[in-house]
């Protein structure tokens, strides 16, 4: 098969661990990093086309997503929720940013009520992740010219600085990377403990 015959260690593996949700952050952090060296590599140039720029949005955007679904997920395991099947319902079906991190700032400031750089964090994401609703809200204007309806994906000749977006972006999401491991680090002992109980 043409996507198996090259040899010379250059694969990369999948759906190895034995719980896909906790790989949220893995999957973030890729789109994180490919966002990043896309938008390096323009930012390089002297001048670059403009679709050249779409995929770093959508890689930024999706990345973001992703690390909002995350914290959900961790939280879930660091409480022990029982009805993981409904957290999967509810996120499987949103790419609301809004939605997402108002609730990933309410879980952060629920399990963390101590901690005020967290809660200025929480603050942080709810702000960014709104300003980047208000130019893809459904994580579709730079993926496809149209939406659902036909629609153009976006505001007419909508303007966004790529400087400006890898800078916010950057480092937003270092500090999630950051948070993630944090939240890792909290969640493994729970993990573990959550299933020996499923097994019972």
């Amino acid at each position: 098969m043409a996507f198996y015959d090259e040899i010379g260690g250059k694969d990369f593996v999948i759906s190895f661990t034995k719980d896909p949700r906790s790989d949220f952050g893995v999957f973030a952090k890729g789109y994180f990093h490919a966002a990043s060296t896309l938008a390096g590599g323009l930012l390089l140039r002297i001048g670059f086309r403009d679709f050249d720029a779409y995929p770093v949005v959508f890689l930024y955007r999706h990345s973001l997503e992703l690390y909002l679904k995350n914290i959900i997920y961790k939280a879930a395991l660091l409480m022990a929720f029982k009805h993981m099947d409904d957290i999967d319902a509810k996120l499987y079906n949103t790419h609301d940013l809004t939605v997402l991190s108002e609730k990933a700032a309410m879980i952060l400031q629920r399990l963390f009520p101590g901690d005020a750089s967290l809660r200025q964090f929480s603050k942080e994401i709810v702000k960014i992740s709104s300003e980047f609703s208000d130019i893809d809200a459904s994580s579709s204007a730079y993926r496809y010219p149209v939406d659902r309806t036909g629609n153009p994906s976006t505001r007419p000749n909508q303007v966004v600085n790529l400087g400006a977006l890898h800078r916010t972006m950057s480092e937003l999401l270092e500090k999630m990377d950051t948070l993630d491991f944090g939240l890792q680090v909290e969640t493994s002992q729970a993990q573990e403990i959550y299933e020996i109980l499923n097994e019972l």
